[in-house]
């Protein structure tokens, strides 16, 4: 069950394939790459980096763009992010980045499920909203932290 409304913008705009709930909104945002971290590490973590680009390639012949020039390099290096190599992302633009999370995550969605591709997007959302709620807000603007055991 999706527990925040930052949970149920992220639930619309994979639904929808497009970033327009999310908007600049900083919680969704982060819950976004948090899902797309989820669905990327479970289907990349320790695979060749080929692989990566021929995912890529693949996904954008089966949405009719071309498989090759910045599309596929900003696309593989958002992928490659997650997957310890943040600095590939520099320079392309966060709403541009976005809506890369959400084709791979709906593609990613699509291709793994055995069931129904909307079950996956709310069990990969629910997942994400664990993994933020285990971090407090940041106070002031001061890094994230760990919530303490009591």
């Amino acid at each position: 069950m999706i527990t925040t409304r930052a949970g149920e913008l992220v639930l619309t705009s994979l639904r929808e394939e497009t970033r327009a709930a999310i908007g600049d909104l900083p919680v969704p945002a982060r819950l976004l790459r948090e899902v797309f971290a989820v669905a990327v590490r479970r289907c990349f973590a320790g695979r060749d980096p080929r692989e990566i680009t021929g995912y890529v390639r693949d996904l954008l012949l089966r949405r009719g763009a071309r498989p090759d020039g910045a599309e596929a390099r900003e696309s593989e290096a958002v992928i490659r992010s997650v997957l310890g190599e943040p600095e590939l992302v520099a320079g392309i633009p966060d709403q541009h980045r976005t809506a890369i999370m959400i084709v791979v995550i709906t593609d990613l969605a699509r291709t793994e499920a055995t069931g129904s591709d909307a079950a996956l997007f709310e069990a990969l959302v629910e997942h994400a909203e664990l993994r933020v709620a285990r971090f407090d807000p940041p106070p002031n603007g001061r890094p994230w932290t760990r919530k303490r055991p009591r």
